[in-house]
């Protein structure tokens, strides 16, 4: 398979770009930032909000994978927030429908749904694919607004159009990192419901979406099995959230996995099969 990448020399884009390659698919990436001597693939240096540039990049594709985005709020750049990652988007989405691709990839965020980052609660526990959109940034509103375009292409054309919503994706070396910053206390990971996802696994669900019998319009959760915690997830929601109402037993959901995750991925294995392989506690010793 022909496949464009992107943001392929991102954090993720160059995990993928790799996996493809290895995986035998002829790949071509497209990104802001010029192509390593020796790079492996086909490379395009190109802004994603210049249609014609990616009308290039698409020409002979079979599939995309597209990963550029501006990945947080940036202070005083709203508008640059919302036009990377909306008419960005749009303009992927219009290139692969003009070259007939019809197996798309985006890459947007658990941020879509707006209960995250400490500006609203979630509605209710564990979060999951069908949580009401709530956004409350301009780049939650940016990652919204890209699922709905790629919602309309969908509905409208027959493309197949997979919305990937990774929480914080962490490379095997951040994991000493990510234990030490995910302790109970830490109000940025409360805000962020202690989530993480291994970028391996991300990766793999992308290469599964290339190869899915599903059609249409999926908007999935990517989070590793657990949260960051050495806190068990009942005890954690007791503290963290008293609150919060939760839409299956939390014993029953907690059964198997006492440190299971406050997000419900079970969408992303019904369509894809994908299921998280890594954990921290696999991965980093005991006391260091």
């Amino acid at each position: 398979m022909r496949v464009l990448v992107t943001g392929g020399h991102g954090k993720i884009g160059k995990l993928q770009t790799i996996a493809l390659a290895q995986a035998g698919h002829a790949v071509r990436t497209l990104d802001r930032t010029a192509a390593p001597r020796n790079a492996p693939c086909e490379h395009i240096c190109g802004d994603i909000c210049d249609p014609y540039t990616v009308r290039q990049a698409m020409q002979g594709m079979d599939a995309v994978i597209h990963l550029a985005a501006i990945p947080n709020d940036r202070h005083g750049a709203s508008l640059e927030v919302l036009n990377v990652n909306v008419q960005g988007t749009w303009n992927v989405l219009f290139a692969a429908l003009e070259a007939e691709v019809q197996q798309v990839v985006v890459f947007s965020s658990v941020n879509a749904l707006g209960c995250v980052g400490g500006r609203r609660s979630a509605d209710y526990l564990p979060i999951d694919d069908e949580h009401p959109h709530h956004p409350n940034s301009p780049y939650q509103l940016s990652k919204h607004l890209l699922e709905e375009s790629c919602r309309s292409f969908s509905e409208r054309y027959g493309m197949n159009t997979f919305c990937l919503r990774p929480v914080f994706v962490a490379n095997g070396d951040e994991y000493h990192w990510l234990k030490h910053r995910g302790r109970i206390d830490n109000h940025h990971m409360q805000g962020e419901y202690f989530a993480y996802v291994d970028n391996r696994d991300v990766v793999d669900a992308a290469m599964r979406c290339l190869s899915t019998s599903a059609t249409g319009y999926h908007g999935l959760l990517l989070t590793a099995e657990d949260t960051v915690l050495d806190v068990c997830t009942v005890e954690a929601a007791r503290q963290c959230y008293p609150d919060a109402v939760w839409k299956v037993d939390s014993s029953v959901y907690t059964q198997d996995n006492p440190y299971r995750s406050f997000f419900d991925c079970s969408g992303a294995f019904e369509v894809l099969g994908w299921k998280a392989k890594h954990s921290w506690r696999e991965e980093v010793i005991p006391g260091e």
